[in-house]
């Protein structure tokens, strides 16, 4: 999975035609929040143990530091905005009541009435014009427009669980919820065959299936949850690194410490020191150009 640690010094957007041969790479993840917007076509999102089924005047919120990987089910036209928690601020206040509850608190999908598209898309539109001007005056105007789109979210737009028929009639749902299992049983010993005869599939079909669909191999996301789950751990007990390994399903501590130096660049107990102290290095980060997300 592809990690940035890389923040953003305002807001970006652009937009973007995509084939429905196009794929990404990997899973990814980033520290910034994103807005996923379909104008046309169909892209489908695996987040958080879910599946989205994104069509025209469909959208998804998806918060910093949250894994998603996408496909092209046919050639889409999408926008993305990135953006940071200030930018959707007037001093020390949200400019939506309930905006962290409602928009920013989980990754959410929400969908575009026909009747309210023209004015959505509009705001949008403004956004990618705006962006390459890049001028003194280019962050204010981008968070007046981004305001703009939470205003009219809040009024028109509803939220969608994301779910089609498709999705069932392809089986995506099946590992959808055997990417549920793992999150709620991830300190348990699981694997490959023990979830195939679960779901009632060969062992190889699963295994090609769940990558497709997620963007990582089964184990890859067994280890990516369970490293979740620790650094959470780490951050909010005083567990020692045993107890924290054994507690997230990991029966070798050292293996634990290697794996999590491997995501994370530092060992378990140096992250749980730097967080402590220093919380503030990833602001000297900030990038000035446009992600380039698929």
């Amino acid at each position: 999975m592809r990690i940035s640690n890389k923040t953003i010094d305002r807001i970006y957007c652009n937009s973007m035609v995509r084939q429905s041969d196009t794929r990404m790479e990997e899973n990814h993840s980033h520290n910034y929040y994103e807005i996923y917007y379909v104008v046309k076509g169909n892209t489908r999102f695996f987040i958080d143990d879910r599946l989205f089924d994104l069509q025209g005047g469909d959208y998804l919120i998806i918060p910093p530091n949250l894994a998603h990987y996408n496909r092209y089910i046919r050639q889409t036209t999408r926008v993305n905005i990135y953006f940071r928690d200030t930018d959707v601020r007037r001093g020390n206040s949200y400019v939506i009541k309930d905006m962290k509850e409602l928009f920013l608190a989980k990754a959410a999908m929400f969908h575009t009435p026909g009747s309210y598209r023209d004015l959505l898309e509009n705001i949008i539109d403004r956004m990618v014009h705006e962006d390459p001007i890049s001028d003194e005056n280019t962050e204010v105007m981008l968070q007046l427009l981004l305001q703009e789109f939470f205003v009219i979210t809040k009024r028109y737009c509803t939220a969608n669980t994301g779910y089609s028929s498709q999705l069932a009639q392809e089986g995506d749902i099946t590992i959808q919820e055997a990417a549920r299992y793992i999150s709620e049983h991830y300190y348990l010993p699981i694997t490959l065959d023990l979830l195939a005869e679960k779901y009632e599939l060969s062992p190889s079909y699963f295994s090609k299936r769940f990558h497709l669909i997620t963007g990582m191999g089964m184990k890859e996301y067994l280890t990516y949850i369970r490293l979740k789950h620790a650094e959470t751990e780490l951050m909010s007990t005083s567990h020692s690194i045993a107890e924290i390994a054994e507690n997230t399903g990991f029966s070798d501590s050292n293996y634990f410490k290697d794996v999590f130096k491997k995501q994370f660049g530092l060992s378990p107990r140096n992250y749980r020191k730097s967080r402590k102290t220093d919380l503030v290095e990833n602001s000297e980060q900030a990038v000035s150009e446009i992600p380039n997300d698929v």
